[in-house]
């Protein structure tokens, strides 16, 4: 069995239906919302704030049982800019209810942490982050997600450190970045987009296939304790965007370049310009030759 805490999320939508076609087991999707999860008779949908003792512990009642369960935790407060001017708030959720809710289970057969290249810091184009490089984070959300996985790897938990993901929203109640893009250009409207950010970016149904795979292989193997989950390639949004353009035969043109570092428009909080990861662990674990995004 999987349990899947943030199912309503584009990842979270990603592995449900990745667990669906990949394997037999049956899955609790576990969100504040469940409205538009997948309906099949496989997943039980669960209402559940992490933030809610009660709900915890109705969770950690369904995952008890005779079958051993598999966790994917990506319940979070993403917003990097909210958590930069909401810390304690953010705190509450990342930190707060992350130990609760670990405090509250049974020994899971294994759990995976949604992590981040933030935790990182800002880096070089030349220089590819390792999961034993130091830790320096710019901000709050770093900062708590860097905590955040040192509560899970003392649990046996497993951390997986993701790049920025694009792709299609599965939710037919909100769109992905990668869904306004192509409505954008469909209407001939101009999209601006950061050439000097820089990331080891995936798309989010290969994220979705390597976390399965990792947990399919932690219940009978050894799975390193942290692992970065990106890709071999290094790329900016405008990067992304014109694959994106090109993809749907929609006009490139409209993609248009902007430095992050001249913008402050779109972004308040302080973000790394280049954070590129190293993947070669996660090659090693899955016998993989080589990672790059599906598109």
């Amino acid at each position: 069995m999987y349990t899947i805490i943030g199912a309503n999320g584009f990842l979270g939508s990603y592995l449900i239906r990745s667990i669906l076609a990949n394997t037999s087991d049956n899955i609790v999707a576990a969100a504040r919302g469940v409205e538009g999860l997948a309906c099949d008779e496989r997943v039980r949908p669960l209402r559940c704030d992490v933030t809610s003792p009660g709900d915890v512990l109705e969770l950690a009642e369904a995952m008890s049982g005779k079958e051993p369960c598999k966790v994917f935790y990506l319940a979070a407060y993403h917003n990097i800019d909210g958590v930069e001017q909401n810390p304690k708030a953010a705190w509450a959720v990342n930190i707060t209810a992350l130990a609760s809710f670990l405090g509250a289970i049974d020994p899971p057969a294994c759990l995976f942490f949604s992590s981040t290249d933030c935790v990182y810091g800002d880096g070089r184009i030349e220089h590819r982050f390792t999961e034993k490089d130091t830790l320096e984070p710019l901000g709050h959300y770093g900062s708590q997600k860097a905590a955040a996985e040192c509560l899970v790897t003392a649990c046996g938990g497993h951390a997986l450190r993701l790049p920025y993901m694009f792709g299609p929203s599965l939710s037919p109640q909100k769109k992905h970045f990668y869904d306004k893009i192509i409505d954008d250009l469909k209407h001939g409207t101009s999209v601006r987009l950061f050439t000097d950010a820089v990331r080891s970016a995936l798309d989010y149904a290969t994220v979705a296939d390597m976390a399965v795979r990792l947990a399919e292989k932690a219940v009978c193997e050894r799975v390193p304790n942290v692992l970065n989950l990106c890709s071999d390639e290094a790329l900016s949004k405008y990067d992304l965007g014109l694959r994106l353009a090109k993809k749907e035969a929609l006009p490139e043109k409209l993609i248009l370049p902007v430095e992050m570092r001249e913008d402050h428009e779109i972004f308040q909080a302080k973000r790394a310009g280049v954070c590129l990861m190293d993947n070669t662990l996660l090659k090693q674990t899955l016998g993989l030759r080589e990672l790059k995004m599906s598109m």
